[in-house]
């Protein structure tokens, strides 16, 4: 196993329903092991196995769930 660490900013983020949307969008995609969204910073926090998942896949989960992260 290989953990990593990504964040992404996420200006879109305004709810407790952007929370719930990334994390549906998230958390049971093989090889994530926590993910924290943090609505007053507007960040999204994920670590995963990079040999299982890798953090463009989770960017574009994001994306598809309707927000924009950016680095």
């Amino acid at each position: 196993m290989s953990l990593q660490q990504k964040v992404w900013k996420a200006p879109d983020i305004e709810c407790e329903g952007c929370v719930r949307s990334i994390h549906r969008a998230l958390d049971d995609v093989d090889g994530v092991r926590q993910v924290e969204v943090d609505l007053l910073q507007k960040t999204v926090r994920v670590v995963f196995d990079s040999k299982r998942v890798q953090a463009e896949q989770l960017k574009r989960l994001i994306e598809e769930a309707g927000f924009t992260p950016t680095e």
